[in-house]
């Protein structure tokens, strides 16, 4: 579980293989390896450039050793899906991850910068193998909170005695989990006009609804979040000194934000559950109306009300139910 960040406040002023089996025949067993290593690399703040360098990280490999004979050589790459990050892994200071498809020669018979080659050794040689590798998470990267990072390994192998040497690439799906604590963090703003129905002095009450004004705030986060709006008048705008308790020092408006209008009448926001917005951001459209004129009102260069956005995130993984609230 993670958690991190805090409440920010936006305020207003408003996806049949048939294998015909021959009797007798056995297909022969191939050399190759196994392993699924788990780390775990520490906090990473989505929103932050500095990202994760330098981390060190250690692969566990185990050999095929059999009745049939043993694993001896092995060469191999790591690859990540087509769209992936600029992730990098590094052995002996040559980056050995590719981003899928494309590919890396592999060869056991000589040298090659850009793979994994080790040699197990005869067969009283241990069979797993500790391979370090350094591991770097770029900065600023459109992570989940909550979701690893998965990479296979390409791999050719050779072997010994009676078991069969590996020379098309074969793939070990889960080579290694790359566990992040993407903290659940998020920004929040407001963009658009200022929320001013300016001079209502002349407007009457059948032409306040015409004077409306949109704006909207924009959400990033990695996790889910939630969102309140709060008036500090009950959407009702007064001059400083004013009396919110006299009609003829008020004036009533609504505000509509995340498919729910907020008045006098109804001033309690019910607060939302949001899918995450992603490191780019989501735009949620917020207008306000005016309900009343000013012609039987005390005259006043400043009426005004304090309008208060609330976002907040949610803890990593999230139990409850979210929705994609730009659709509201």
């Amino acid at each position: 579980m993670s958690g991190f960040g805090r409440s920010v406040a936006v305020i207003f002023w408003l996806l049949t293989a048939i294998t015909a089996i021959v009797p007798g025949s056995a297909r022969a067993a191939s050399c190759g390896v196994s392993g699924s290593t788990a780390v775990s690399v520490g906090n990473y703040n989505p929103f932050a450039g500095s990202g994760l360098n330098q981390v060190q990280v250690t692969l566990n490999l185990t050999r095929v050793h059999s009745n049939d004979g043993f694993t001896r050589e092995v060469n191999f790459y790591f690859v990540q899906p087509s769209g992936s990050p600029n992730y990098a892994i590094n052995y002996n200071g040559t980056n050995v991850l590719y981003t899928l498809p494309a590919s890396q020669f592999l060869s056991l018979d000589f040298y090659l910068y850009g793979t994994v080659y080790y040699d197990f050794g005869n067969q009283n040689a241990p069979d797993t193998v500790s391979i370090p590798l350094v591991v770097t998470i770029p900065g600023n990267l459109n992570l989940v909170a909550g979701d690893p990072i998965v990479f296979d390994i390409r791999y050719i192998c050779r072997g010994q005695s009676r078991l069969e040497s590996v020379y098309f690439p074969a793939t070990l799906t889960d080579a290694m989990t790359v566990r992040i604590n993407v903290l659940s963090a998020l920004q929040a703003s407001y963009a658009g006009p200022a929320l001013d129905f300016g001079e209502v002095g002349a407007v009457t009450d059948s032409q306040a609804p015409t004077h409306s004004i949109a704006g909207n705030v924009r959400v990033a986060s990695s996790g889910p979040f939630t969102v309140t709006m709060n008036s500090a008048n009950a959407y009702r705008m007064t001059y400083p000194g004013g009396n919110i308790a006299t009609t003829a020092e008020t004036l009533r408006y609504s505000a509509r934000f995340l498919g729910q209008t907020k008045s006098s009448a109804t001033p309690n926001f019910s607060t939302v559950y949001c899918n995450r917005a992603g490191t780019g951001g989501q735009i949620l459209p917020i207008s306000v109306t005016l309900l009343e004129g000013g012609t039987t009102k005390v005259p006043s260069p400043n009426y005004l009300d304090t309008l208060t956005v609330t976002v907040a995130p949610l803890a990593v993984p999230y139990g409850g139910a979210t929705m994609n609230c730009p659709g509201l």
